[in-house]
């Protein structure tokens, strides 16, 4: 029995010997490489430094910036896929396609290719409430209450009759719900009323928050409102209206609100971490339910400005009067469906972005010179690429970077240092424990000499728990923002939960610490 004992404890040393050995090839392998991509990353975002002045005020210099800086950005960042439109003076001067709309088939970006828009789609469904307005079935300072018998708003301390169609569609309405999460494919969708009393899995209900009128308040739950507005008023539903009245009528024969659109051409949409995620279904259609292709949307963007052949904005669809209406801001740089802001040169920009799961999108343009950039990401990813488009985008119409923009490359430099710091940390922490373990002051935990595993139990349960939430939030659940670096911070911090649970497996060697 005493020299069983003595073998057993041989191979287990043996066996922790082992795997201790390929744990730090492991580890020291992956310190190498982490270090290399941050090498990589802050070499990357030097090149785009020093890359984003340009000589050339015209349009082709433009596009030729972004064919040598967009594949370059999409590497650095993890988007697969990108395309952007261009106007110039009233006319679609390029579509640019970069990457993939699906990675599994290899299946490149192309005119044709859908993405989901998100939030943008409220700038559509303003143009399907102006109609209304303008065909005198409802008016801009009505109370919502009004045309409602589905659903209702709830009894607060506020004057549900101050929440009108006109602050519904400017955010200034004092309605809580920012956005929406979306719906996985094959679950069932909620309807609006349910949506609206916050029914179901991290929903909240819609209701008056602060005084309406009083300050600028993005609501997407707002524009959900609309869109049962639109229903009740029109008979149709929400998304058979826009169809007929809005989306065809401008050309979007590729474009839908519907959740039962399906298309070919559809793109996959990928999480921050690369992971293919569900093409979300939401109930939510005006505040977030558009699908279509970048020839459809430039459609949409001409025709809130004058043709080049004198067509005028609206494009008779809409009254020049009401686009005006529409692009003139209440309060915050809020118009109705559409943000407004000066630029450095003197120049009005009207505006909106699109982030769903998966989903990120911009669109502006300036009415007076009728040139416009619209961008669209199918990654999570996409974010940090759209905003450096965007931002270059103005460099080139004013001359001048926008202020954001240092604001955002600080805010990315200091994510950088943050994981940086993680990473070094995570380095000694790790030199300390091998030289602990080769004095023998850490031992495997099947030689540990002691009868109580509680602690080691605690050591390993703590991280394993941690790291495994971590790991579902970050990767299948996907709701978190990571953007401008964050996403390194939270890799950092995993590898660290990792890291800790693999190393309660070498419990302190109380014995051998006292003698030493």
């Amino acid at each position: 029995m005493e020299n069983q004992t003595v073998e057993t404890k041989m191979l287990t040393g043996k066996l922790g010997g082992r795997i201790m050995s390929r744990i730090v090839r492991s580890f020291t392998l992956g310190m190498a490489v982490v270090a290399m991509v941050f090498s990589l990353l802050y070499d990357s975002n030097t090149v785009m430094a020093e890359s984003r002045t340009s000589d050339s005020r015209s349009v082709e210099a433009f596009k030729n910036k972004l064919d040598k800086l967009v594949p370059d950005a999409q590497k650095r960042y993890g988007v697969p896929g990108a395309v952007i439109g261009i106007i110039q003076s009233g006319k679609v001067q390029f579509i640019l396609n970069y990457g993939l709309e699906d990675k599994e088939q290899r299946k490149a970006i192309n005119d044709n290719t859908v993405f989901q828009v998100a939030s943008m789609s409220k700038s559509l469904t303003a143009w399907g409430v102006m109609k209304l307005v303008e065909e005198g079935k409802i008016s801009l300072d009505d109370p919502a209450e009004k045309y409602l018998t589905r659903w209702h708003l709830p009894d607060s301390k506020f004057n549900k009759d101050e929440v009108t169609i006109r602050r519904l569609l400017s955010h200034t309405a004092g309605l809580s719900v920012h956005g929406y999460l979306g719906i996985k494919p094959g679950k069932r969708i909620p309807t609006i009323e349910e949506s609206l009393s916050g029914k179901g899995f991290l929903r909240e209900p819609l209701e008056i928050v602060m005084q309406p009128g009083s300050e600028g308040s993005y609501s997407g739950g707002g524009y959900t409102l609309l869109q049962l507005i639109v229903e009740e008023v029109t008979g149709m539903t929400f998304n058979q209206y826009m169809d007929k009245e809005i989306l065809k009528p401008l050309g979007m024969k590729s474009s839908s609100f519907s959740n039962d659109f399906t298309d070919s051409n559809m793109s996959k949409a990928y999480g921050y971490f690369g992971q293919k995620l569900p093409n979300f279904n939401f109930t939510e259609e005006a505040a977030a339910g558009l699908k279509t292709t970048m020839p459809d949307f430039l459609n949409f963007v001409l025709s809130n400005m004058d043709g080049s052949k004198g067509e005028a904005r609206g494009r008779g669809i809409l009254k020049s009067e009401s686009i005006d209406l529409m692009h003139t801001p209440i309060k915050s740089g809020s118009g109705l469906g559409v943000y407004s802001k000066e630029l450095s040169d003197g120049s009005t920009f009207l505006y909106h972005s699109g982030d769903n799961r998966g989903w990120h999108s911009v669109y502006g343009f300036i009415p007076e010179r009728r040139d416009g950039i619209v961008v669209f990401t199918n990654s999570d990813n996409g974010i940090d690429l759209r905003q450096d488009i965007y931002n270059f985008w103005i460099e080139y119409e004013t001359g001048t970077l926008p202020e954001q923009y240092q604001a955002m490359e600080k805010s990315r430099n200091t994510h950088f240092a943050v994981a940086a710091a993680l990473t070094i940390a995570l380095a000694v922490y790790l030199l300390f424990f091998m030289i602990k373990l080769k004095r023998g002051n850490r031992i495997f935990i099947l030689r540990k000499e002691g009868k109580s595993f509680l602690k080691p139990f605690i050591r390993l349960l703590i991280p394993l728990f941690a790291g495994g939430a971590l790991y579902h939030i970050l990767y299948k659940v996907d709701i978190l923002q990571l953007q401008g670096g964050l996403k390194n911070i939270a890799g950092c911090i995993l590898v660290w939960l990792m890291v800790l649970f693999i190393t309660g497996f070498f419990p302190k060697n109380v014995r051998k610490s006292k003698s030493s």
